[in-house]
Parts: C-alpha cells; structure tokens; sequence
C-alpha cells in the first residue's frame, strides 16, 4: 500500500494501534528485566558542579545499561558545564576556540562537590591530562568513591583533578572535592557519575551490585544551603 494514500484518520488509527500493541523501552532499559530492574531506583545526589548564578547549564547525558560495562558505568551521567549565550545555545567552550584547550572548556577546573554526606573510600589521583578530542586509555583516571554507609550507596566521581580529599574522610553535601578534568577515558573536561547498591569495593566489577540511576537534586541549594561559600 502507498503510504502517501493513506487518511489522516487511517494514519491516526495506525500509529494509535502500535503505541498500544507495541510497547517500546526506553534507551537505559535495554537489557534490564523491566519486571524486576533497578530504574525505579536512583541516588540523589548532590549537583557535582554548581553553575548556578553565572548564567551557565549543567548539561546531563545519561549512560545506556550494558552488562559489559563496570558497575561505575552502567546508567552513569556524565556531567559538562555550558555557558547560555545571547542567543539561547549553550555551549561548552568560549566562541572562536573550538574547544582544542581545556582551558577553552567553561566546565575546566571548576570546583566538584560531594554528592551527600558520605565517607570517601577510594582516591585515585590522575597522572596525566589528555588534549580535548583524545583520550588516553593508559592513563590513571582521577577518581573518588564516596559511601552512604546507612543507605548502602557508592558513587563514583571519575575525570577529577586537584583531588583535596584522602580515603577515610567524611564529606558533607555540597563540600568540595576537586576540580573538574580531562584525563584517562575522556576527551573533555567534564565529571562521569556512577552509582549502585552494594558494596564500595565492586568498582571495577561488571556483576555483584545494582546500578542505579543518578538523579541531582536541583534544590540542593535551597534546601541544604551553599556550603561551598565560606
């Protein structure tokens, strides 16, 4: 049948009988039991950078659910600060650079704040920074793991530099913790964000703990004040 021969009212009927008969999922769903997964479950955290008051977005990209990926990268968000121009767009990188330094980047060595109150129970300091547009997969990846010990929860801050917190430190909501990098599996400077239920020490594992959707707490300000202005 010509699709351009169809009615409005038949075309309606169509699209109206697939939305019924054929449920779609969501992109973070595949592969997860959609009867018994995690995405109803979330870590609220924190927002790891704070833009607010400078005229600049948090831009969000959430990770899709593949089993082969660590804990720490199963329905992660990476995080990039954008600045809003006259024109409504943001953009990550000052106009006339084309972000090829990561001092062009508006999210560069911007503080990065704890997600809740927590214990710090892995640092890893970055022992290189990568050029905007390549990666460096030998590289040490700058990264902290913060606990909720009462709530069972880890989560992950990866691509950190200037790291200013040591295992076994206790962190409020909101304190900072670093500056924003670019180094091991990055190509520009933003934070990656992972979290699961289970134990801290499953970092590197793909199995063993559930992976949990990272959702920010958009009135982390109001409700818990700025603790970053001293």
């Amino acid at each position: 049948m010509d699709r351009l021969s169809l009615r409005p009212a038949a075309v309606f009927a169509l699209i109206l009988t697939g939305l019924t008969l054929v449920p779609t999922e969501a992109r973070a769903q595949r592969g997860l039991d959609l009867e018994n997964d995690t995405l109803t479950q979330s870590a609220l955290i924190h927002p790891p950078i704070d833009v607010s008051g400078r005229r600049m977005d948090l831009s969000t990209r959430e990770h899709t659910y593949r089993p082969p990926l660590r804990l720490v990268d199963q329905l992660a968000r990476d995080f990039t600060v954008m600045k809003v121009g006259d024109d409504g767009i943001g953009r990550a990188y000052k106009p006339g650079t084309a972000g090829k330094e990561n001092k062009d980047w508006y999210g560069w060595r911007q503080d990065v704040l704890a997600p809740f109150e927590s214990k710090v129970v892995q640092v890893a300091r970055p022992d290189s920074t990568n050029k905007p547009g390549s990666m460096n997969r030998d590289g040490k990846t700058g990264l902290i793991l913060f606990e909720d010990e009462e709530d069972g929860i880890t989560v992950g801050y990866a691509h950190v530099r200037e790291i200013e917190v040591e295992e076994g430190d206790t962190v409020g909501r909101g304190d900072v913790v670093g500056k924003v990098g670019n180094n091991g599996t990055s190509r520009a400077p933003h934070v990656h964000v992972g979290a699961w239920a289970g134990e801290p020490d499953l970092l590197g594992s793909k199995t063993g703990a559930e992976p949990l959707q990272v959702q920010v707490d958009l009135y982390a300000s109001e409700r818990f004040g700025k603790q970053t202005e001293e």
